[in-house]
């Protein structure tokens, strides 16, 4: 996550799941899986700078169309509008109290990560519910096989820390512009099959500009009311949001 996506129709979504877990009464943490843009870090310029000299986070428009997009989430809606008016930051957005949440905000880019991970595990004991905010989403096979994951990405040790100590885990996942969907979320599903084995999994589309994807990983205590969360969001998020079943992938006749 960077401070120049806040606000941006991606971040709309995202929000409005995460107040539907917390409005179910799950206490939430999340880790933005914070970094600044490279060339911008290593020259040293300051994060404002950097947040208004970079093109991503660039869909905003939704926000001067309030009739057609405002009845999602009202109070939300109108949250972002001021955010993106004044100052798109993470700073800015968790001091709102737009989302109630134990937030770990230190950025890995730069970090020593072993030792970040370790203090992002510290900051998010104790939720129910851990949301994970790579912006790429998890690391692929190929870089699981060297040991190596970039900033963008969250490694599947990590995913995995969160979710055996008890917490269920909502990751992040985006879709390059070159994979099929289909085969971007089968290589999730490989992971959580060989590796995470989770207790229950679902999956939230975001289709509007590029697939974003929530991959819901969680334990059966979790269960019942994260699935109520899963179809009410479905229901009260259509035409911004779609289930995906795993029997049916996006693409299949």
């Amino acid at each position: 996550m960077q401070d120049n996506y806040v606000g941006d129709i991606g971040d709309y979504g995202k929000y409005g799941l995460l107040r539907a877990i917390v409005s179910q009464k799950l206490e939430l943490a999340v880790n933005w899986y914070k970094v600044w843009p490279k060339k911008l870090f290593e020259k040293g310029i300051k994060r404002r700078t950097a947040c208004n000299k970079q093109n991503d986070g660039k869909y905003v428009s939704y926000l001067d169309k309030p009739e057609q997009y405002r009845y999602y989430d009202p109070e939300l809606f109108d949250c972002l509008v001021n955010l993106v008016k004044t100052e798109r930051s993470l700073e800015k957005l968790e001091t709102s109290n737009i989302l109630k949440a134990q937030f770990f905000s230190e950025p890995l880019t730069g970090a020593q990560r072993p030792e970040w991970h370790k203090r992002a595990l510290l900051a998010t004991a104790g939720a129910d519910v851990v949301f994970l905010d790579p912006d790429n989403g998890l690391q692929t096979p190929s870089m699981y096989q060297r040991g190596y994951a970039g900033d963008k990405h969250a490694t599947w040790q990590e995913v995995k820390d969160y979710y055996r100590r008890g917490q269920s885990v909502v990751l992040y996942q985006h879709r390059p512009q070159m994979m099929k969907k289909e085969n971007c979320i089968q290589k999730v599903l490989a992971f959580e099959r060989s590796f995470l084995q989770a207790e229950s999994t679902s999956l939230l589309e975001y289709p509007r500009y590029t697939n974003r994807y929530y991959f819901i990983f969680a334990h059966q205590v979790h269960q019942p009311v994260l699935q109520k969360v899963y179809h009410s969001v479905a229901q009260t998020w259509k035409g911004m949001c779609s289930p995906i079943d795993f029997c049916r992938l996006p693409g299949d006749q």
